[in-house]
């Protein structure tokens, strides 16, 4: 199972012209299921909120905000863990959850956590997103 993070077109513009500021900006990583297409022409959480997993068993609405760090080479955050989680899900989608130079939260990248891809099925059990420790995006 080999885990992929393709960024949104958009975010490159997003972080030059400051609209992100990766070590300021609340950063949120939330579930998606398989009804979600991914399009790196996509550019705000509304573009695929409609198909996040359901509020309850371990998951809340939104997903999970991210503590984050920034150097001059890499991006990088803490593991984020939810526990008791009975959910199926095929994706994660990392986004900031504010409003920022008038742009509704927008999109930064798209993480496939299964190649094939398929679903992934957790039953009541822990699913931890274990970032890389050279970063999630470096510089």
């Amino acid at each position: 199972m080999a885990t992929t993070i393709t960024k949104y077109t958009s975010y490159d513009q997003y972080v030059h012209d400051g609209t992100i500021d990766l070590d300021a900006t609340n950063i949120y990583l939330a579930l998606v299921t398989s009804s979600y297409t991914f399009s790196a022409a996509h550019t705000v959480w509304a573009d695929a909120s409609a198909n996040e997993v359901a509020n309850g068993d371990g998951y809340t609405t939104g997903g999970a905000q991210l503590t984050n760090t920034v150097d001059t080479a890499k991006w990088y955050a803490a593991d984020i863990a939810w526990t008791g989680l009975t959910k199926t899900f095929r994706a994660g989608i990392l986004y900031v959850n504010a409003t920022v130079n008038s742009i509704v939260k927008p999109l930064i990248g798209y993480i496939l956590f299964d190649s094939t891809p398929a679903n992934i099925s957790i039953a009541g059990g822990t699913f931890t997103v274990q970032w890389n420790v050279i970063g999630i995006v470096t510089f």
